[in-house]
């Protein structure tokens, strides 16, 4: 009765995550990533279940290749095996589930074909002399680099979506804010040649993986020792197939390359979940610098109809985690004892389609947000010039009162307490300054002049004008971006 129970909510499981286009894809038994967020490249990829088995497939030919080119193998026998190999996933998985080993029921399915072709006398010499990770570890680091790739495509467009929005906003004012405070006067166009910037250090950062750590494989034996096996057969099997070997590994290569990666896209993941929540303020209804583009017919809130909810920055701000998770578990699967154990498999069967898939929905879905960003540059101006009440300016007005022969903590106390006051009022900074003198400002004065008294009424007016404080700075930030 029990298991009947389970079989109908299984089912039940399924048709309601069918209704709402979430797929769990299985693999060897193990949930690989999520249809909703795989967008068609790395659906091809990973969701796809041939796609493994092609690229087992296409190292155990490379490795039967170069044994043919050394005289380990009779001549012909590469191409006979090439025009007549072939595999049904069907039938992997059904001896994977009576056998519970996925590269024999792989081997054992081509095996098949190759007799049915009329050429099964040659299946002795595929999969000779290797073990199961000298072709999965090649086959996993040829797909991870077709990953990166995707990624790297994606954050590629995503730094010119924010190199085009910077260069449109280059002199669109607003108020900086540190801490959650008001700071000092820039514009949007700077902030997201900042955030321009980082997505370039992660592609960067991929980049010098893809050159080093994602470019060497093994085909070495069973403990790394090339124990019975050519090593001129890696040399050439990983040549043919764009990568070169590693210099000394166990049945496995290690560990530390793939957490390298896992971590660097956790980071990926940082830079993005940092402008995602810069946004997110920014779009906030008290706020509203910016909005999030949305499309007609969308709705926020099933009760609160007045609501346009950033459904996709949020998005953005909750993918992350699952990419420092799946770092921690790739660091976890750096310590293996000796040649090999099998806690590392399972896990990987998830963190690497998992991490690459959310890296480019992310990338590709903040690019397009980046696009239709709707910004409000009078609102911008507004929280700079009357929101702030003109506080950012009293570093200028500290300096403008030293250089009349103030010390810095007098100035500094001065400034302090009519910023205080200025927000407490909800008056603006230059009317305190305006009107109050220093002597009912610092506790300890015994100067009865007002700030205005002292720099002059012009000067201080001055004082406030943001534009001649920050576009020289400006001016020579985005100047580097031609340069």
């Amino acid at each position: 009765m029990i298991t009947g129970f389970f079989l109908i909510f299984y089912r039940v499981f399924v048709k309601v995550n069918d209704c709402f286009g979430i797929h769990f894809k299985q693999e060897g038994g193990s949930i690989v990533i999520i249809r909703r967020y795989a967008l068609p490249p790395m659906q091809e990829l990973w969701l796809r279940e041939e796609t493994k088995f092609d690229h087992w497939l296409a190292v155990e030919l490379a490795v039967l290749e170069a044994r043919e080119k050394l005289g380990l193998a009779p001549q012909g026998t590469f191409q006979s095996v090439a025009d007549h190999v072939g595999f049904k996933v069907e039938r992997i998985h059904e001896i994977d589930a009576e056998i519970q080993h996925d590269l024999i029921a792989f081997t054992t399915a081509v095996h098949e074909t190759l007799e049915a072709a009329g050429v099964g006398h040659l299946k002795e010499q595929f999969h000779n002399g290797v073990t199961s990770y000298d072709i999965e570890d090649p086959a996993m680091i040829l797909i991870l680099r077709k990953a990166i790739h995707l990624d790297m495509i994606a954050l590629r467009l995503l730094e010119q979506s924010l190199q085009r929005k910077a260069a449109e906003h280059q002199w669109t004012w607003m108020i900086m804010r540190t801490h959650g405070q008001f700071a000092e006067p820039s514009t949007f166009g700077h902030l997201l040649l900042v955030f321009a910037e980082e997505i370039k250090r992660c592609i960067a950062k991929l980049q010098t993986l893809m050159n080093t750590d994602l470019s060497e494989g093994k085909i070495s034996g069973a403990v790394g020792s090339y124990a019975g096996l050519n090593p001129a057969v890696e040399q050439i099997a990983l040549e043919n197939l764009g990568l070169r070997p590693a210099r000394a590994e166990t049945q496995i290569l290690q560990r530390d390359r793939h957490a390298a990666l896992l971590c660097t896209l956790a980071v990926c993941g940082g830079v993005i979940e940092q402008i995602a929540k810069t946004f997110w303020v920014m779009m906030r209804s008290e706020v509203r610098e910016l909005r999030e583009p949305r499309k007609p017919k969308q709705k926020g809130s099933s009760a609160m109809a007045h609501k346009r909810n950033p459904i996709f920055t949020e998005q953005l701000m909750g993918m992350p985690r699952m990419l420092r998770a799946d770092a921690l578990c790739a660091l976890e699967n750096i310590a293996t004892f000796e040649g090999r154990e099998i806690s590392q498999s399972n896990v990987e069967r998830h963190i690497f389609a998992r991490s690459t898939t959310l890296v480019h929905y992310m990338a590709t879905k903040l690019a397009g947000l980046v696009d239709g960003l709707e910004v409000f540059p009078e609102r911008m101006f507004h929280n700079l010039t009357q929101e702030s009440l003109g506080v950012w300016a009293g570093q200028r007005i500290r300096h403008a009162l030293e250089d009349a022969g103030f010390d810095y903590e007098t100035a500094y106390r001065l400034i302090q307490t009519a910023s205080f006051k200025a927000e407490s009022r909800r008056e603006h900074l230059c009317r305190i300054l305006q009107k109050q003198d220093i002597m009912s400002l610092v506790e300890d004065s015994r100067d009865g002049r007002t700030v205005e008294e002292i720099l002059g009424a012009e000067q201080l007016q001055l004082l406030f004008g943001h534009e001649d404080y920050a576009r020289a700075g400006i001016e020579h930030i985005f100047s580097r971006q031609t340069a």
